[in-house]
């Protein structure tokens, strides 16, 4: 991985976890208003984390692993609101190695579709957000969306390594 890339998703992972650091500091005495307003926004930025590792991570590989016309073809899907429900991440990996999505969907399920179950309920709470509405969005379930979102970011980093053999599995547990 390049070095550029490796400094652009080690900042997304500390800017995630400095806002999931907020959340869980907050003081008590803070206005409800203010809480709920700082767990909608973790709920966007932890959507945003996903999506912008996938195209980061996937962009990285491709110039890596590919001709200067596959690299082209690529980026012209990224970065273009392809969204992050565990459904579209299976594609997304799909389309790279149907291999890794069979991986991606065994971390999903694992723990009783722990993550695929944290994962759709924070892409619905997002969708609510950016319509005006997620007033349900507590921080409890702020953070732990966010915590499912740099989990699965982490795995998408692994996986998209150039450096890394493409038929060798991630370790779920890592």
């Amino acid at each position: 991985m390049t070095s550029s890339i490796s400094a652009s998703l080690r900042q997304r992972l500390i800017d995630l976890q400095d806002t999931r650091n907020a959340v869980r500091t907050m003081d008590y005495a803070t206005p409800d208003t203010i809480q709920r307003a700082l767990a909608r926004y973790l709920v966007v930025r932890s959507a945003g984390y996903i999506e912008a590792v996938r195209d980061d991570v996937a962009d990285n590989y491709t110039q890596q692993k590919g001709s200067d016309e596959v690299v082209r073809r690529i980026r012209l899907h990224l970065r273009n609101g392809q969204g992050v429900a565990p459904t579209q991440l299976l594609e997304f990996t799909k389309s790279f190695d149907p291999n890794w999505s069979s991986e991606l969907e065994c971390l999903l399920s694992r723990d009783d579709n722990y993550l695929r179950a944290q994962l759709g309920a924070m892409v619905v709470a997002r969708k609510k957000i950016a319509h005006g509405e997620g007033e349900n969005v507590t921080a409890s379930k702020a953070l732990a969306w966010s915590e499912a979102a740099e989990h699965v970011g982490k795995w998408l980093t692994k996986r998209f390594d150039p450096a890394r053999p493409a038929r060798m599995p991630i370790d779920p547990h890592s």
